[in-house]
């Protein structure tokens, strides 16, 4: 059990560290725009959708390592009020109640990405990527990692929300 904490915590945060490359992409495929479209008077056809498609990656890929490093928003007032063991106990049931959840949304995504998988989607732009596959697709696995990562949470040692639990990418 705590291997599998372990492993699924080190995905998490691997992928959190790796999506920065995603967003200095899209800062970098920003810069070419502004410079191709002001300086040069050629603007791109693809840029934009690229750069949409990096961050939604970024974004997407990051749900682990923030559930895993238990920087997602919280009241941390009523960590304070209710004191650690009750905490604890509410943070476990929080966990359980987000499990269901993002279970219920996989199980409602599924069937969108069986579809544009079978017959892929595009913009209908002038650049015309399969961005809508893309994203279905996207969301799923999102949505898995964020579960299997609610249950590696869910099995590791009781921590209060304020402390994150610490694995080091290798």
């Amino acid at each position: 059990m705590q291997r599998f904490v372990e492993s699924v915590g080190r995905l998490s945060v691997f992928l959190g560290r790796v999506c920065g490359i995603f967003y200095l992409a899209a800062i970098g495929l920003s810069v070419f725009e502004v410079v191709m479209r002001y300086a040069f008077n050629a603007p791109t056809a693809w840029t934009s959708e690229t750069i949409m498609m990096l961050v939604a990656t970024a974004w997407l890929l990051c749900v682990g390592a923030v559930t895993q490093q238990r920087r997602h928003i919280t009241v941390t007032t009523m960590e304070l009020l209710l004191g650690e063991k009750i905490w604890n106990r509410l943070s476990k049931v929080a966990i359980l109640i987000s499990m269901v959840g993002v279970t219920g949304l996989i199980i409602m995504l599924w069937g969108p990405m069986v579809k544009v998988l079978k017959n892929p989607q595009t913009t209908g732009s002038a650049f015309d990527p399969p961005s809508p596959t893309y994203v279905k697709t996207m969301l799923v696995i999102a949505a898995i990692l964020y579960l299997l990562q609610l249950l590696a949470n869910l099995l590791a040692p009781s921590k209060t929300l304020s402390k994150s639990i610490e694995i080091e990418a290798e």
